[in-house]
This record gives structure tokens, C-alpha cells and sequence, in this order.
């Protein structure tokens, strides 16, 4: 089974919005072991939009259409999918619904472009929308699935978290496990080599992709081959993990700053404000101050990597220091880096990010 998608509008073709719900819907289905085929983005005619969905559906088993399920005369989606489909649209009193009781929080009125959004092909299931008046919906036809979501991603991810990728997990014609890990400080073309190599002859798929500083392996195979190549990797991949959960440094450090819920104090001067837009969210807003916090029991003071700040000729290797105090105990560790390019700067946060994971543990 693979999976289409078709983004439609003109902002999109035209270059004034980025499709960032594809990228973030392959990811997913990818993850899950779920086959990604084409990704095609058109206008908001409506010719164009049954001609992709017609293209499609010639390779694909599901095809998925993000946007125009607007309110407006441009949004064509649902009339392009009907007319594929040989399926009338009709009228869905639980969608006119949703949509008056959208518009009633905002003080506005029910307008015939709103009542478009109501229509539906006429076998559809419609998908809740709790963030916008645009419901969303699902429809089979001659053994494919054809799904509708709205374009805002504030609506689509949601939908397609909580609805429809439960859906397709149902429909996975395969049991193949994922295994995941992000690499540090290792090279794409080395660190693939060295896993192809060592799993050679066992019946599996490999993937590599660079999320900087990181590079992503995955391994998919069935789940009886799973423990047999975690044991054969460990050796290759353990030297360049951060952590043991399979999450960056920096998402580790966040999770733990908030169960431990006691403030700390990081001063920078390392990586320019990377690592606190790395780290700082409302849920940590109040536990982690990149500023002197007299309340604070732990305080981290990072500096270096100047080389790189001073535009020295590079020479290879960098350096940057932690001083850490808690209470009266006060301490000082120092890194070596590769300095290679600007993206030090990236290497270092989630260096960074690691051993303030190590120090907290220690010093708590």
C-alpha cells in the first residue's frame, strides 16, 4: 500500500506559503512503516485538481488532499474529489452544525459560502474539526481511500493525528518494526556504511537522513529480526547517542526539567540563543531563566567556541566550558568539537543539551 498527496492553492504553487503538512504527514506514515509515494502540489482550479487526483490514483491505494475546504469560491477541493468519484455532494446537517456553533463562539454569521463547507460526497465519514469550521472527511472507492483535510496546519495535524492515521495503521498490509536512533557527531556516509556492512544478509531496510546535528538511521524489519540487529548495531551506534531514549539531548532535557519542576539558570555564550529556542516552551518558561535567577539552586555558565564567534581561521577543533554550581559546590568541564562549518553552532547546543541532562542527574 502506498500513500499520495495532493496539496492544493495557489498560495502554495505561487511560492507565498510552504507545504508543511506533507512533510510532517510523510513523517509520521513513514515512521509507522507506512508506504509515502507521490507528493504533488497544484492550483485551486478545479480542472487541475481532478486531473492530480485522476494521476494518482492510477499508482496509489490512498490518496490524501490537504486544502481548499474553505469557504470561499476558490476552494474546489470537494467538487473536483465528487466529480472523480461520480459521487454527488450533499449536505451533512452534523457539519452544518459544527460549523453555526464555530461561528456563534465568533459572533458571525451562517453565509452561503459556510454552507459549502458542509458538503460532502455522498459516502463520506467526516472527520471532526475542533479548531476551524472545516471538517474533514474520508471516502472509499473502487478499493482506494481518498481523504479530505483542511490546509491550516493548526487543523490538519490534529486531524490527521487523532483520525486518520489510526485509520491507516489499521490498514498496514505488513508487520514491519521501526527502529530508530539519532547519531551524533559521526558522518552520514560512514555511519551507513558501517550499518549496511554489519547487516548484511538479514532481511531488512535501512535509511539514513541528516536532521544536523544528527544523522537519523532507521532500520525497518520484522519484529522477530529486532532483537537479533539491536544486539549487532550496539556496538557501531552507542558511541554517538546522547541518550538512551532515542530523543535528542535537547527534548530529553526539556522532559526533565519538567518533572523535576525546580527552576534552573543557564547563561550562554555559546551558541547565540540556539539552545534556549531549542529548550525554552510555555511549560518551561518559568523553570529555565537565561538570566541571573537568585531562587535558582542550580546555575550553568557555557562559554566558548571562540573561533568561531571571532572568525579565526578554522582549524579544525573548537572548545566550550561548563561552570556548574549547586549550593556551594561549584565545578568546571571542557569539550573538544569538530569545526568544520557554521553549523558548530548546532553541535554545540545539543552537546550542550547533554551534559546539562548528565549535571542535573548528578547534582540533584
Amino acid at each position: 500500500m502506498t500513500i499520495a498527496f495532493l496539496a492544493t492553492g495557489d498560495e502554495i504553487v505561487q511560492g507565498d506559503t510552504l507545504d508543511t503538512n506533507s512533510h510532517h504527514l510523510a513523517h509520521a506514515l513513514n515512521s509507522e512503516g507506512l508506504g509515502v509515494g507521490l507528493h504533488l502540489s497544484c492550483s485551486d482550479d478545479e480542472a487541475e485538481i481532478y486531473q492530480c487526483i485522476e494521476f494518482l490514483a492510477k499508482q496509489h491505494q490512498v490518496i490524501i488532499l490537504i486544502g481548499g475546504l474553505g469557504p470561499t469560491s476558490d476552494d474546489r477541493t470537494r467538487y473536483a474529489l465528487s466529480r472523480y468519484l461520480k459521487n454527488p455532494l450533499k449536505e451533512f446537517p452534523e457539519a452544518l452544525t459544527h460549523i453555526q456553533n464555530r461561528l456563534n463562539q465568533t459572533n458571525l454569521s451562517l453565509n452561503t459560502g459556510n454552507k459549502q463547507q458542509a458538503m460532502f460526497p455522498a459516502t463520506a465519514v467526516l472527520l471532526p474539526n475542533p479548531n476551524g469550521t472545516a471538517m474533514g472527511c474520508y471516502v472509499e472507492h473502487d478499493n482506494k481511500l481518498f481523504i479530505m483535510l483542511p490546509g491550516p496546519p493548526r487543523e490538519c495535524l490534529p486531524m490527521f493525528n487523532q483520525h486518520v492515521l489510526p485509520i491507516l495503521q489499521k490498514t498496514k498490509h505488513h508487520t514491519n518494526q521501526l527502529l530508530k536512533w539519532p547519531l551524533f557527531g559521526v558522518a552520514e556516509s560512514e555511519i551507513a556504511e558501517a550499518i549496511d556492512e554489519a547487516l548484511q544478509g538479514i532481511n531488512c531496510k535501512t535509511g539514513y537522513r541528516l536532521d544536523t546535528p544528527y544523522v537519523e538511521c532507521k532500520v525497518w524489519a520484522e519484529p522477530q529480526l529486532v532483537a537479533t540487529i539491536t544486539e549487532i548495531l550496539q556496538p557501531i551506534i552507542k558511541p554517538h547517542l546522547l541518550t538512551n531514549s532515542g530523543k535528542k539531548a535537547s527534548e530529553e532535557l526539556i522532559e526533565l526539567v519538567q518533572q523535576r519542576q525546580k527552576p534552573i539558570v543557564i547563561l550562554d555564550e555559546v551558541t547565540g540563543g540556539l539552545l534556549q529556542s531549542l529548550i525554552q516552551r510555555p511549560e518551561t518558561y518559568s523553570l529555565i531563566k537565561f538570566h541571573e535567577l537568585n531562587r535558582a539552586l542550580l546555575h550553568f555558565h557555557v562559554c566558548g567556541l571562540y573561533e568561531y564567534w571571532s572568525k579565526q581561521p578554522n582549524k579544525g577543533q573548537t572548545s566550550l566550558a561548563i561552570f556548574y554550581s549547586h549550593n556551594r559546590f561549584e565545578g568546571k568541564e571542557t569539550h573538544v568539537l569538530p569545526h568544520r562549518s557554521p553549523l558548530v553552532v548546532y553541535y554545540a547546543a545539543e552537546l550542550i543539551s547533554s551534559r546539562l541532562l548528565h549535571l542535573i542527574n548528578q547534582l540533584h
